[in-house]
């Protein structure tokens, strides 16, 4: 019997213990004591002590006696069942409180529209092979958002734009984002560079505010004194460049997301003056969280990113069938 104390009771008892539950666990999942001890590396003996003690404890039999394979009772199924969560309970605690390079349990990323279209499939197998214990939960949204909610401590790790520096944030640069006008070949445009007056009474496709792409979109036409007629707004980029695509519109996307449809001719890059700057990539990750495992995982992001279509597709490649 165990004791510990409690800031609200004088004492509570701990009728048994995490390595009796685990116990029980493997003898009901495999069905014998001769398997449980092999799986726990302990003697048979051990296990039947460890099991009695826990009879004991909650004052019934676990176990048939009669029965050639350890077959539970009602009471062992059903304690089996409680000492699964608890045992699970206690793996996810591990896994967010343990030291070191490792990561388990949950991991909260948040990415980029931009970086989930170029880099997140890769990345998902990165995870799996170098942190096979994580259990990755992935928001794609806005960096405006991701930002919010990772100086809030509600993500983990976030690739974004413009993070704000932050005494509890690491941030990592990875890469500028460079962007560029876009329109389908149906559209009637000159071949020369267009201003925002040229371009102001074109239907113009982009993220809805408060994202940095309608940011930068609003601030370009008004540093020229111009007021775009109509801006029409979308949450995806996949979608705004099939939008693009089909001459529904104009728009301003990172030039890498949109090698093939450049490439096969689909879109084309409108010159425009003054060029849009490029929006600066960065990765940025809690200091708060315990061990190594997130800086090792930001560092895992800016080896990706580095050998990307993020770094090495740029507008100066993005003429139609070039290689």
């Amino acid at each position: 019997m165990k004791y510990f104390q409690s800031t609200r009771y004088n004492y509570i008892i701990v009728r048994f213990s995490l390595a009796q539950l685990e116990t029980l666990l493997w003898v009901v999942r495999l069905g014998s004591f001769r398997s449980a001890a092999t799986r726990l590396n302990l003697t048979q003996p051990a296990i039947s002590v460890r099991v009695r003690e826990l009879e004991a404890a909650v004052g019934g039999k676990l176990f048939l006696r009669d029965s050639y394979r350890a077959k539970p009772t009602p009471l062992g199924r059903d304690l089996a069942a409680h000492a699964e969560q608890v045992i699970a309970a206690c793996e996810e605690l591990e896994g967010r409180f343990a030291a070191g390079d490792e990561l388990r349990g949950p991991v909260r990323i948040g990415v980029a529209d931009t970086f989930a279209m170029t880099c997140l499939p890769e990345l998902m197998r990165h995870i799996e092979k170098r942190f096979p214990k994580v259990r990755a939960e992935i928001r794609v949204d806005f960096s405006v958002l991701l930002n919010e909610s990772l100086q809030a401590g509600d993500l983990d790790i976030a690739v974004l734009t413009a993070p704000t520096p932050n005494p509890l944030v690491t941030v990592e640069p990875l890469i500028a984002l460079e962007l560029c006008w876009v329109a389908s070949p149906r559209l009637a445009l000159g071949k020369g560079p267009s201003r925002p007056a040229d371009l102001a009474d074109l239907p113009i496709i982009t993220n809805p505010n408060p994202s940095n792409l309608y940011t930068s979109i609003t601030g370009w036409f008004a540093a020229a004194g111009v007021q775009p007629g109509r801006i029409n707004t979308c949450n995806s980029l996949v979608i705004m460049t099939r939008l693009a695509r089909e001459g529904a519109g104009i728009s301003l996307l990172p030039i890498s997301i949109l090698r093939s449809e450049i490439r096969s001719g689909k879109l084309r890059v409108l010159k425009v003056v003054p060029k849009i700057p490029a929006h600066m990539l960065a990765v940025g990750y809690r200091r708060d969280a315990p061990g190594h495992g997130l800086r090792a995982l930001s560092q895992m992001i800016q080896e990706l990113a580095s050998r990307s279509d993020l770094v090495l597709f740029k507008a100066s490649k993005a003429a139609p069938g070039k290689a």
